[in-house]
């Protein structure tokens, strides 16, 4: 495992073979919480077809696992389940805009409520692919 510069919502990034990603994580993860990993997940840019990165704190839970055991409700939620990547740059963005209105800022709240409609858009998405269907 290697720890990388860059980070994501949830934290740095661990890196994992992909063989470790797909036969050892995913399993660990279940058929529920399966897309939501994947959708954390990603390659890795040096190597995509042979390396995944996997933040952290999901390689964590997953490596303080007991042997056997699938991921729990509790560890998913407290891994930040069902939140999905681009949520937390979406709260921020509207809580700018929020503060871009209340000063009267129309140029600064236009420009954020570009931003906002293509990020709302993005983690619509997001959630289409990374959350099971209610």
């Amino acid at each position: 495992m290697q720890d990388q510069e860059r980070e994501s919502e949830l934290g740095k990034y661990a890196t994992v073979a992909r063989e470790t990603f797909e036969y050892n994580i995913i399993p660990w993860a279940d058929r529920k919480y399966a897309r939501w990993v994947r959708a954390w997940s990603r390659a890795h840019p040096s190597d995509p077809s042979g390396l995944v990165q996997v933040p952290e704190v999901i390689y964590r839970a997953f490596q303080s696992r007991p042997p056997g055991q699938r991921m729990s409700k509790q560890v998913a939620q407290s891994l930040g389940y069902p939140r999905v990547p681009g949520e937390r740059e979406l709260d921020r963005v509207r809580q700018e805009l929020h503060d871009a209105l209340g000063r009267c800022d129309w140029g600064h709240a236009h420009d954020l409520d570009s931003q906002l409609r293509d990020l709302q858009e993005r983690v619509a998405e997001m959630r289409l692919v990374a959350l099971p269907a209610r």
